[in-house]
């Protein structure tokens, strides 16, 4: 990976930026996204440090179908746009009675 510094991956700085947070704090939701292998420390380093909040959703995609940490797949790069626009407008209070934009999320494949 040129341009960054030795010892600095994806997975390092999810790591910090959760230890940083005091406990109480823990998101609610964790989204991560990627579509190759400097990607893969993050999804097993979120999977791991959200285990200690329990109520704490963690969705690690991966872009494509390929062997990955990530739980879930997204087909293409399409399917994470729609998606990030369904979290987007489902998260909308105006269009909160209208669950029909929770269809996108249905691009999540295990």
């Amino acid at each position: 990976m040129p341009g960054l510094a030795q010892g600095v991956s994806k997975g390092v700085v999810v790591e910090k930026l959760l230890l940083m947070m005091e406990r109480a704090s823990l998101p609610d939701l964790v989204l991560c996204v990627g579509d190759d292998r400097s990607d893969e420390d993050m999804f097993e380093n979120i999977e791991s440090l959200m285990n200690d909040a329990p109520s704490a959703e963690v969705f690690a995609c991966i872009v494509g179908q390929k062997p990955s940490k990530a739980k879930y797949y997204l087909d293409d790069i399409v399917e994470v746009i729609k998606m990030l626009q369904g979290l987007a407008s489902a998260s909308d209070p105006s269009t909160a009675p209208s669950l029909p934009h929770f269809a996108y999320i249905a691009s999540l494949h295990i």
